[in-house]
């Protein structure tokens, strides 16, 4: 017709292709009623203009068509590929991703859809894309437009719509009449012939001017641009994969024509299309009322088919392609149509409604398709109410309707199940109902590679937009999915980017886990490696790991090891294809990443390798070729960082002269016989603690492990360093080598195997030098460079650091070169492996100045002064014989059984010994007056080249393993070390310990002590003296082949002499006591028992005992010190005065052993510090251990110390001695306890809750310490003694017996710190009140009646401190027989100085720390009363009577 021409003069190709851009939200803004007839605005509808219809059949889905439709997409938008903003290296942000549009991401599948929507062709089963409207068009200048009407109406196409189209007979008739403005002809009668047209066909018609730019001049350019934008921006949204057009549209048309076609499109809508469909909607709504409005109609049909002939199977039902599918005229097709127009009409609520009703009439039927079409379209309507409904009200209907489409169907309906899930995925976008995506997208079947690829991107991507937070993995994993589907399809370029985000991503989230569970700064050892994993355990470790998704950071760890494997596969995929794509600067990034996972198998490890070292060659032999390219020639050729092997810093040691045993450093040396320690001010990557000298060997030992299951070759291995000099002067201009560096020909490593490697370092120059990292050719191929970095040190220091994990920054390993160092050679000569209990052996320690400059000061710390004894070194040019030094023990012909001697009782350092040099400024002789009599004269400097001998007793101190250390440090500067005990200072509970720094080494020894003599101590009260103590002393030779002799038993106290009283032999039969000339022997497994009887020093004849003097007594030294810690500001520095030892000697063979001012009395001094500091720091934790000189004296009052020398008999003849040190003979007391209570005056007061509570806590550790559980005060004993006995008679009754009984009563004070006054009352037992003694324990045999105390029975006396006070009296007893004469009631005063204080005392009192917090004595009377019956036995025959 003429109105096709109207088209072509603007280009345009017919008349559906002018009006296509106006049919797009078409404006209404009208008011229609619903299918309840229910008002509701409809703003804009959208129509689509075709000049053809036909129903074509679905083809099925074809791998290469969809392919070719899927590049197409990819190609309008190539530039994007790579654009991967939504991820980056510091992972996925949940804003930006939340900000995002989903589209942007991939605007492939924008395409793609938009081209799948369009291919979709009308189908019988739904009246979408069915003809609602046929428009028919006339030119103006036809002479009879009524008839040409009436001709179209006889098209073929109309005949089609009329034949096939659900509409039907019901097709709405639209007539347009179109007018081009330049047919001036016609101008006159184109109303006319308009007017006959609407009395022809009434109101649907219109007429249309177009073509109205008759002078083409003078129209401006912008204006037919604007024109022809009209078509091409439509032209472009409709085939935006097509190249764009180069020619114009509208050429003869104005901005006016297009207002007009806007407007005819709009009147047709409104006037014509929407009123006959909401006719038709009225129309089908009654006609199916009945079967939508309940359910006899589907009782009729449900009737019909279970109990007679269906007939609808020949009327309404027709199979096309063995599907079924209904009538157009059938209720159930119009059921379907009147559900599909009010969805057109966005009736959504009633259609939905309509399509439930036919969904289930379709499922009765059995007719699949259409079953599988109402299920969408319900789906569809309840996501079109913009309502959020629930997963469960919307998915079922999408889940079942892909179902029928794909397994229901005669012939599966890909086409239609794929445009299902692209609808059903575009409202769950519009709703934002991210989560649901996934589970729609991945039934896009797996047989189309490139739609299941892009179909499993979206979904990866729709993971991304989950709220609150993106959930990383299991975007990571249908992201690798989309991956290998887009590699089989043949889109490498897809594939590439797909899992270049799943690196991107996972890599920022091992990054973040690293740094919540790291102790350091992650290396690239840490780095999980490469695994190829299948489908399926992938899925498996996706479900295991996304269960765990909400339980925080605490899983983090768990997600790191078990997702490693996908990063493997990442790395090792990317690495493939970069490789193929020959992009080996971006291909090696990724092999190399693949290095360093053990749980890849092996096979696939050298696999890997394998490829890594092929990826190297080729490099370089491209790099070779391309002469031009000398970039890439020096990128791989430059060693590159591996994870092979695993070289863990933390682990690195550097050894100064490695030939030499021990750990050499600077050490920090302290006068409190502490173990010298490296500095721990400065980090562990510093390098002011490791320096060694010019020319001296440092040697770096390297612990490096293999990851792999496969072994790896590391040849050439070295270590890249860095010399810093001193400062600008000190560079050396020669050219010659700072250091030098050895280098290790061949490491080999096994799959997993942890080895060590060790690498010299010789530095010439002084400076420092700086350790940067190794370097190695992994298998003799690939240069390697390994670095060496500490980790920085967590920081903590103010609140923002506390808040945000901040470290310190990253140093490097090495050490400074320091010529003024010296350079000391230590060797232990002669030191045995096992040494027998006791006994003693001369070893001797070697020290040789190897260095450049001479050693002033040289200082030995040992670790166990017990099994030392120390002598005074000599040089080795002095002409001095080894043989001649000072033996241990200074044998003697003859010994005094006792000796006296006065010596220091200060607790000092028994660990540290001068060696070289002076302590200070101190002379020898004030030395050796410090140290006890030590006898140790250092020597005044040590020479370079020359070598000094010290002399070393050692003895085997206790049974067992030991682990000896010893330590020498020495000093190129003079005095350094204070050996004299700490200074205090006051206002501060601290002490100035004296510190100096020298170069030492520490080194172990192993020393195993076996048993020989095992000796036991057993004190026992004596019954003769209550002053006295029995000691015995239990020696048992328990070794199985040793015969020794004992030669002597020497004690050592500062209160007590003690005499032997008896010796057994069991060597000697026959042999009785011990005796001159007679040798006591012990054979293997024999034993022997020595009895000594322990008196005070000062005794005399009759057993009276000289008061001590209190103000020199160490135990109220320490109760004053200890009083002043506690309470006062200015801390105690006064030192215990000196102590007069007393010596008693046995002599038990044919010599004597002299202990006095001998370098035997040093030694068992230091035995005693030893024990004595150990005590202390195991009761006095809270005290500075700076201070127990000034708290606590070497010595107190009532211990003693026992010495048994012994020597071999036969064999090698050793000799040795056993000794037990701190036997208290004296009475358990307290004293410490007295110390906590305050004095009268002079307590510091304190305002600060901190430091009082410190007080508190202070003083409680004090009182609860362990020694002091379990502790007793005995100060008095009642000792009463029969004297004298008389028999005579009773005056009153003549033969009857009387007996009158003297008897002494002596009162003993065993307290060395009071005095007490004693009230004692003796009671007869008719005196007695049964009832309120309980404690007393009565004579139940005897007659109570048959004595009484006769004369005074009330005596007042005092005994003084260590005194005896006796009284005298008399009782008369009527019958012979035993008598319990125990009865008496004692009060004791406690006498302090001036003024008086009564303390409670009990013969069996038990301190209660409970009751005594505040440990304050209470003024208040003690009674005391016998714990245990005195028997006298009174005979007849006029016999004595004695005391049992």
């Amino acid at each position: 017709m003429n109105a096709e021409n109207v088209c072509k003069v603007n280009n345009l190709d017919t008349f559906a292709d002018l009006l296509a851009p106006f049919g797009q939200d078409v404006s209404t803004q009208i008011t229609i009623q619903d299918g309840q007839g229910a008002p509701y605005f409809l703003d804009k509808i959208n129509i689509k203009f075709t000049d053809e219809f036909s129903l074509g059949k679905q083809h099925a889905l074809e791998a290469t068509e969809i392919n070719e439709l899927l590049q197409r997409s990819v190609a309008g938008h190539s530039d994007h590929i790579q654009d991967l903003s939504f991820v980056s290296g510091a992972g996925v942000g949940n804003e930006a991703v939340a900000a995002e549009d989903i589209s942007s991401w991939a605007p492939w599948y924008t395409l793609f859809r938009q081209q799948w929507v369009n291919e979709t062709k009308a189908s019988e089963h739904e009246s979408f894309l069915h003809p609602v409207a046929c428009l028919l068009v006339v030119s103006g200048s036809e002479a009879d437009p009524v008839a040409s009407f009436h001709e179209l109406q006889r098209h073929p196409v109309v005949h089609r719509v009329q034949t096939q189209s659900f509409s039907a007979t019901n097709v709405l008739f639209y007539y347009m009449l179109v007018h081009d403005e330049r047919d001036t002809a016609v101008l006159q009668t184109i109303d006319t012939k308009f007017d006959q047209v609407r009395r022809a066909f009434g109101q649907n018609t219109s007429m249309l001017r177009l073509n109205s730019n008759t002078d083409l001049l003078g129209t401006g350019s912008s204006d037919r641009a604007k024109v022809s934008g009209v078509w091409t921006n439509h032209y472009s949204a409709t085939h935006p994969w097509a190249p764009p057009l180069e020619k114009s549209f509208g050429t003869i048309m104005t901005m006016r024509d297009v207002t007009a076609l806007r407007d005819s499109v709009k009147n047709f809508m409104v006037k014509s299309v929407i009123p006959h469909m909401q006719y038709l909607i009225r129309v089908l709504s009654e006609q199916t009322a009945n079967q939508r409005r309940g359910i006899t109609g589907r009782l009729f049909s449900a009737g019909r088919r279970y109990f007679g002939s269906s007939t609808k199977t020949n009327s309404t039902l027709k199979g096309i392609g063995s599907d079924l599918y209904f009538r157009y005229d059938s209720p159930e097709a119009m059921m379907r149509k009147l559900a599909d127009y009010s969805f057109m009409l966005k009736d959504y609520r009633f259609a939905q409604s309509v399509y439930q009703v036919a969904r289930r009439d379709f499922q009765s039927e059995k007719a699949w398709k259409c079953y599988a079409g109402a299920q969408e379209m319900v789906g569809l309507s309840k996501l079109m109410l913009e309502i959020h409904a629930t997963k469960a009200e919307f998915e079922s209907n999408f889940e079942d309707a892909i179902s029928m489409y794909l397994h229901k169907t005669h012939a599966p309906q890909h086409f239609l199940a794929v445009r299902c899930i692209i609808l059903y995925y575009e409202l769950l976008k519009h709703h934002k109902l991210y989560s649901f995506a996934p589970a729609a997208l991945l039934r896009v079947p797996e047989s189309t590679a490139s739609l299941f690829a892009l179909m499993n991107e979206q979904a990866a991507y729709a993971y991304l937009k989950h709220s609150p937070r993106p959930e990383i993995r299991r975007f990571s994993f249908y992201a690798m999915i989309s991956a290998q589907a887009y590699q089989g399809a043949g889109m490498p370029d897809l594939a590439y980017r797909c899992l270049r985000a799943v690196h991107l991503t996972l890599g920022a989230s091992f990054s973040a886990m690293k740094q919540d569970t790291r102790g350091y700064v992650a290396t690239a050892e840490e780095k999980p490696a490469l695994v190829e994993t299948p489908d399926d355990k992938l899925a498996d470790s996706s479900a295991k790991t996304d269960s765990s998704t909400a339980t925080g950071s605490e899983n983090n760890i768990a997600m790191y090891s078990s997702w490693a494997a996908i990063d493997s596969y990442i790395n090792h995929e990317l690495g493939r294809q970069c490789m193929v794509a020959q992009r080996y600067d971006e291909a090696f990034m990724y092999f190399m990443a693949l290095m360093g996972d053990d749980k890849v198998p092996p096979k696939l490890q050298a696999k890997y390798l394998q490829e890594l070292l092929q990826l190297f060659l080729e490099s370089c032999e491209k790099a070779a070729e391309d002469k031009d390219s000398s970039e890439n020639d020096s990128q791989f050729l430059s060693p590159v960082e591996l994870s092979i092997p695993v070289i863990d810093p933390h682990l690195a040691r550097i050894i100064m002269s490695p030939e030499l045993e021990g750990e050499d450093g600077l050490f920090i040396w302290k006068n409190d016989g502490s173990s010298p320690s490296q500095s721990d001010t400065t980090s562990s990557g510093s390098m002011a603690d490791r320096c060694c000298s010019v020319g001296e060997v440092a040697a770096v030992l390297l612990v490096m492990s293999n990851p792999l299951t496969i072994g790896v070759t590391l040849n050439n291995f070295t270590l890249d360093c860095r010399f810093d000099p001193i400062d600008d002067d000190s560079q050396d201009e020669s050219g010659a080598p700072k250091y030098e560096v050895s280098t290790v020909p061949s490491v080999i490593l096994e799959g997993g195997q942890t080895t060590m490697v060790t690498v010299q370092i010789v530095p010439h120059c002084a400076g420092s030098i700086s350790i940067l990292g190794a370097r190695y050719l992994l298998c003799d191929i690939l240069p390697t460079f390994k670095q060496l970095r500490l980790p920085g040190r967590r920081l903590n220091n103010t609140k923002e650091q506390q808040l945000k994990s901040t470290y310190a920054p990253e140093s490097t390993l090495g050490f400074r070169v320091d010529p003024t160092l010296p350079r000391l050679e230590m060797t232990l000569e002669e030191f045995p492996e096992s040494l027998m209990s006791g006994s003693m052996c001369q070893v001797s320690l070697r020290i040789e100045n190897r260095g450049q400059i001479a050693c002033k000061s040289a200082a030995l710390w040992i670790s166990h002064p017990s099994f030392f004894d120390i002598k005074s070194p000599h040089l080795m040019a002095e002409d001095v014989d080894v043989d001649a030094v000072e033996s241990m023990y200074a044998y003697k012909d003859t010994i005094a059984d006792v000796e006296t001697v006065q010596v220091s009782n200060v607790l000092q350092n028994s660990s540290t010994f001068i060696l070289v040099g002076q302590a200070y400024g101190n002379s020898p002789a004030e030395l050796a007056k410090d140290r006890n009599l030590q006898h140790l004269v250092p020597i005044e400097q040590l020479e370079p080249g020359s070598t000094c001998v010290v002399p070393l007793w050692l003895r085997g101190d206790r049974v067992g393993a030991h682990t000896l250390n010893m330590c020498v440090g020495a000093s190129t500067d003079a005095a350094l070390l204070n050996m004299r005990p700490p200074r205090t200072t006051n206002n501060a509970k601290s002490t100035t310990n004296d510190l100096c720094r020298m170069r030492s080494r520490m080194f172990e020894i192993d020393l195993l002590v076996t048993p020989s003599l095992r000796v036991n101590a057993f004190v026992r009260p004596s019954t003769k003296n209550p002053h006295e103590r029995i000691l015995g002393i239990d020696v048992e030779n328990v070794h199985p082949d040793l015969h020794v002799e004992l030669v002597q038993a020497t004690f050592s106290s500062g209160y007590y002499r003690l005499t032997p009283l008896a010796t057994t032999q069991s060597l000697k039969p026959g042999s009785g006591d011990v005796k001159e000339g007679i040798k006591v022997r012990l054979g293997p497994r024999q034993t022997i028992s020595l009895v000594y009887r322990a008196l005070p020093y000062k005794t005399s004849a009759n057993g009276y005992t000289t008061p001590l003097d209190l103000s020199a007594l160490p135990e109220l030294f320490t109760v004053n010190a200890l009083r002043q810690y506690i309470y006062s500001s200015e801390k105690p520095s006064q030192l215990p005065d000196s102590i007069d030892l007393v010596y008693s000697n046995q002599i038990l063979g044919d010599r004597s052993v002299g202990c006095i001012h001998s370098s035997l009395q040093g030694f068992i001094v230091r035995a005693q510090a030893t024990r004595r500091r150990n005590m202390l720091r195991a009761n006095y934790s809270l005290i500075p251990e700076s201070y127990f000189s000034f708290l606590f004296p070497l010595f107190e009052t009532f211990g003693i110390d026992f010495v048994l020398f012994w020597s071999e008999i036969g064999g090698s003849h050793r000799s040795g001695h056993h000794s037990i040190t701190g036997i208290d003979l004296g009475v358990p007391h307290d004293y410490v306890n007295e110390a906590l209570n305050p004095p009268s005056e002079g307590v510091t007061r304190t305002w600060l809750a901190d430091t009082a509570q410190e007080r508190e806590t202070l003083i409680s550790s004090i009182a609860n310490r362990p020694s002091a559980i379990g502790r007793y005060e005995r100060p008095l004993d009642v000792v009463m003694k029969v004297e004298k006995t008389e028999h005579c008679t009773k005056s009153t009754e003549p033969g009857s017996p009387l007996y009158i009984i003297d008897v002494a009563i002596s009162v003993y004070n065993h307290s060395w710190r009071y005095a007490y006054s004693l009230t004692l009352d003796l009671l007869s037992p008719k005196d007695l009140d049964l009832g309120s003694l309980e404690d007393v324990n009565l004579d139940n045999t005897g007659s109570r009646a048959a004595w009484t105390w006769i004369g005074q029975t009330s005596y007042s006396m005092s005994v003084a401190q260590h005194g005896m006070v006796t009284v005298n009296a008399n009782l008369s007893c009527l019958a012979s027989g035993v008598i319990d004469i125990g009865l008496w009631h004692l009060i004791a005063k406690a006498a302090t100085g001036e003024e008086t204080t009564e303390i409670p005392f009990s013969l069996a009192y038990s301190y209660d720390t409970s009751r005594n917090m505040q440990f304050r004595s209470k003024s208040q009377e003690c009674n005391l009363y016998p714990h245990q019956p005195c028997f006298v036995a009174v005979g007849n025959d006029d016999k004595e009577s004695e005391a049992v």
